[in-house]
């Protein structure tokens, strides 16, 4: 099968092959057919496979543009046995003087066909899934301050808010309040409190504190002596 290839003028490398910028000329838009798959091959252990380098400075190339018209499958696929690292890694190079403030190591934009009036896409943002049984670790990690995991939701669908690195949110929903915020969950609106099934244990102790929870509708305090009072 023929397949179209853009011919460029960046730097191109494939394992030990490197292709210089300006080593092919041609009009811009111009395509050079070749017959599918296209591979690369290496077994390096220091080199990488494929690099391609953009050395422009300001415009709006970028240094590799993946498109694709078959709504059947994906556009990119990738996939990796990695142990210690992300299959993909993304690393934002920023600025001290943050006149980054604007630019993201991820941006995604869920663009659709048509007029703002006619709606939106129905395509989900960021889907994360696993096909061969549920992970042990962690779906999602956010790090930012030191010691904290600033959110993360475990495999098991517990989800914390500000716990210690590593630690195990100890709800289905843990929000430890940080040093430069004045409570731990503010709701502008009403906050709604389902009937329990069974009257809270207090887990765990050693947290202290008590349950607040609604049963037949009506409110109870639970506190460390073990005994519900009933507030509504």
């Amino acid at each position: 099968m023929a397949v179209g290839r853009r011919v460029f003028l960046g730097a191109f490398t494939a394992g030990a092959v490197t292709v210089a910028a300006g080593t092919e000329a041609a009009a811009e838009g111009e395509y050079t057919d070749y017959t599918a798959p296209a591979n690369f091959w290496s077994s390096s252990t220091t080199a990488y496979t494929v690099t391609i380098n953009c050395a422009a400075t300001s415009g709006t190339a970028s240094a590799l543009n993946v498109t694709s018209k078959n709504p059947a499958t994906s556009a990119m696929n990738l996939s990796g046995a990695e142990t210690g690292r992300g299959t993909l890694k993304i690393s934002h190079n920023g600025y001290l003087d943050g006149s980054d403030a604007d630019a993201s190591a991820l941006s995604i934009d869920l663009k659709t066909t048509g007029t703002v009036d006619q709606g939106g896409t129905a395509a989900q943002g960021i889907f994360v899934t696993a096909t061969t049984g549920p992970t042990t670790g962690a779906l999602l990690v956010l790090r930012n301050n030191k010691g904290l995991d600033d959110f993360v939701v475990k495999g098991n669908g517990l989800t914390g808010i500000g716990v210690g690195r590593g630690n195990n949110p100890q709800s289905q929903l843990h929000v430890v309040q940080g040093a430069n915020a004045s409570s731990a969950i503010l709701a502008e609106g009403a906050v709604r409190l389902a009937d329990v099934d069974a009257e809270p244990s207090n887990a765990p102790a050693a947290a202290g504190g008590g349950s607040l929870y609604a049963q037949d509708g009506k409110l109870f305090w639970k506190g460390a002596g073990g005994t519900p009072v009933r507030l509504a």
